[in-house]
């Protein structure tokens, strides 16, 4: 434990090489202990590298005064209790605007949101597009979508808000989401 905070206090310091030695150490214990509740691997292994950067950004503000394993440790269980709870709420969400939409709309009122959509899809730069597309409507992950195109995972973040801001302001915030879940819904009809 007083090797580790020695480690730690080089890496508050700015030691690259120490920071790799404490990544190289935790890495792989954190990712289990993360799989373990979010079951995911690519989850799993973003949240872990969320943790590490962290770390890294905040090193000289963070106080750790025990053992930086249990600090890693509950790092890593808050961002997998974070993520579950977010991704709850985000099911309830699209659950309840699916509902709505069922209920308060007919086809040709679906159709003609659909062609809105298309057509604000269409304003997007086609490699923003092209990220937004298989992140939001298909459904794949960030590292899934920084891998088919070749791309970083915070290009792909990047690209995905930028997406999503320029159609919240050409349809409204609620157009948009409301789009895209029938999007998602309706990519069968083309």
């Amino acid at each position: 434990m007083q090797e580790e905070a020695a480690v730690f206090k080089q890496v508050q310091a700015g030691d690259r090489d120490a920071f790799k030695v404490l990544f190289d150490l935790h890495v792989e214990p954190l990712y289990l202990y993360a799989m373990g509740f979010v079951k995911r691997r690519d989850d799993a292994e973003d949240i872990v590298q969320e943790i590490f950067t962290t770390l890294w950004e905040n090193r000289a503000a963070i106080s750790c005064d025990g053992s930086l394993r249990a600090y890693l440790a509950r790092a890593v269980r808050n961002a997998c209790i974070d993520r579950e709870l977010h991704e709850r709420v985000k099911r309830r969400y699209r659950e309840e605007i699916m509902a709505t939409c069922r209920e308060t709309r007919d086809d040709d009122d679906r159709e003609s949101l659909y062609r809105r959509l298309h057509a604000a899809l269409d304003t997007l730069p086609p490699r923003c597009r092209e990220i937004f597309t298989l992140g939001c409507i298909d459904g794949l992950s960030y590292k899934e979508v920084a891998e088919a195109t070749g791309t970083s995972v915070n290009t792909v973040k990047t690209q995905i808000k930028i997406a999503y801001k320029k159609l919240q302001s050409e349809l409204g915030e609620e157009n948009a989401l409301l789009l895209l879940l029938l999007l998602s819904s309706l990519s069968t009809v083309e």
